[in-house]
């Protein structure tokens, strides 16, 4: 039976296998949201310099704050607080001009819903995830889901955990790499 303990290798591996690939000796930062926690791992050698556990995840963020279906506006305000809490600590302490990068599923779902087009290898920019984030936002002002927007609470929350992260860490994109990539 697998562990669900937080493990910093989520991050890790991806880390590993950037910086043993085109990306070696680059800095960069890598963004792993899980189901009970995300992780994060920053530095521009073969080992990252900062490898944390994240105590938000889709799933938690989701059950603690996400409490209705849609989640409403006072929802989604409860899980920028918490996801902002969690995040903090890591302001000024990531790989000085690195580029964030992930495998995560959630966040190729979110770069298809900004109208992205699938591929193996993608850019999501802060302003796709910010013009998102404001849809569904006002749907739940609005008392309503998006339409033909992945409105679960899952996806919500990977989203606000996704955005919080691109703006309080000063990134202004994020590279969705292939799950192959490691």
């Amino acid at each position: 039976m697998p562990s669900s303990a937080p493990s910093p290798q989520d991050a890790d591996a991806l880390y590993a296998a950037l910086q043993a690939g085109p990306l070696a000796g680059c800095a960069l930062t890598v963004l792993h949201i899980g189901a009970g926690h995300s992780s994060v791992a920053s530095g521009s050698g073969a080992q990252p310099q900062l490898l944390r556990i994240v105590e938000v995840g889709y799933r938690t963020t989701a059950a603690a704050c996400l409490r209705h279906e849609p989640p409403t506006a006072h929802d989604i305000e409860n899980a920028i607080a918490a996801v902002e809490d969690a995040i903090a600590p890591l302001q000024g302490l990531l790989a000085a001009e690195s580029t964030l990068h992930t495998a995560d599923a959630g966040i190729r779902q979110i770069a298809l819903q900004a109208g992205l087009e699938a591929q193996p290898e993608m850019e999501l920019p802060r302003d796709a995830v910010e013009n998102l984030y404001q849809q569904v936002a006002g749907r739940a002002m609005a008392g309503g889901a998006a339409p033909g927007i992945g409105g679960d609470a899952g996806f919500v929350a990977t989203l606000v955990i996704l955005r919080e992260c691109l703006q309080h860490l000063g990134f202004d994109r994020i590279a969705i790499v292939s799950d192959r990539a490691y």
